[in-house]
């Protein structure tokens, strides 16, 4: 095989992706699939489409690619690369996620933008731009065969996904009776979900520059030892209701933040570690510090608690 001369240009040069002379090339047509690597490397290979070609370009028997998709490639200016075309079945995507940011994206966006997608060539971090502009995203992650690929072709058999970095998203934690037990390693289970779970998330965002408009509350049941309802004083009997098992209770919610938006949220981890130790007085000695003529309360276990209503507030607050 050949070897061709790699030259790296910017933007302001030109907005394609490769530009190669026609000369040097007389068998390549707009359309095909490309791919491009060092000899030493020949298993860090990026794939490209030709769409156009130049015959004014320097030098002889060169290959023009733009500076960011080299860098991200580790492909070396001047550097003695191979290229050949390759059949686009072969590099066929099954999977590809696309993210956008600040920007509302319906349904026929996303079918019209991923019909325009098909027979065309993705890499890792591409920007793609869809109706003048308009819709704008970047390819984040490429499956082919069962493995995450950094280039590839989408055809009609690809699955798009698309991914908002700008969603409202609701954290619901479940305050119930588990979450002051310990597991095997000694740990609280509120430790795990907030020292682990919702700390690798927050890092997770700000990794990738999320922008999420982001909802917490702390939700949990409280039992009352009771047999009848004239046990409760007049003034607290609107609060409470009845299960199936005739057993009385009452929910209670606490919203830790609000539609809020941060780039650091350790200061939220912070805050849900505060309340954690305050939760149980709170809610079991709520109704104490107005009437101490309560019956008994006891934090209901999580199988009891209050799940199905905490996932109809969360739907209600999409309409």
């Amino acid at each position: 095989m050949k070897l061709y001369k790699l030259i790296v240009y910017n933007k302001n040069f030109s907005n394609e992706e490769i530009i190669v002379n026609p000369k040097d090339f007389p068998n390549l047509k707009k359309g095909d699939i490309v791919e491009i690597y060092h000899p030493e490397d020949e298993f860090s290979r990026l794939l490209l489409q030709i769409t156009s070609f130049k015959e004014d370009l320097p030098g002889k028997e060169t290959i023009n690619v733009e500076q960011s998709i080299a860098n991200t490639f580790q492909l070396r200016t001047y550097g003695d690369v191979y290229m050949n075309v390759v059949n686009s079945e072969s590099v066929a995507l099954d999977s590809v996620e696309l993210t956008f940011k600040d920007q509302y994206l319906g349904r026929s966006e996303m079918w019209r933008l991923k019909n325009s997608l098909v027979n065309t060539c993705v890499y890792l971090n591409k920007k793609i731009e869809f109706l003048g502009g308009s819709v704008r995203c970047q390819v984040y992650e490429m499956w082919a065969l069962g493995d995450r690929v950094a280039c590839g072709v989408i055809t009609e058999n690809t699955k798009v996904v698309f991914r908002s970095s700008t969603s409202m998203v609701y954290l619901f934690l479940q305050m119930s009776s588990e979450m002051w037990d310990f597991d095997i390693h000694g740990d609280l289970y509120f430790e795990k979900s907030v020292n682990s779970f919702m700390a690798d998330l927050f890092n997770k965002w700000k990794k990738h520059g999320s922008n999420h408009e982001v909802t917490i509350v702390l939700f949990s049941r409280t039992f009352y030892h009771c047999s009848n309802i004239d046990e409760f004083p007049l003034s607290g009997r609107e609060c409470l209701q009845i299960d199936y098992k005739g057993r009385f209770y009452e929910d209670f919610y606490r919203v830790v933040v609000q539609n809020e938006r941060y780039d650091d949220w350790s200061h939220v981890l912070v805050q849900l570690r505060k309340l954690f130790t305050e939760y149980q007085h709170t809610v079991l000695e709520y109704h104490n510090q107005f009437d101490s003529d309560w019956p008994k309360p006891v934090n209901s276990t999580a199988a009891q608690g209050n799940f199905l209503e905490v996932l109809n507030m969360s739907l209600n607050g999409l309409y």
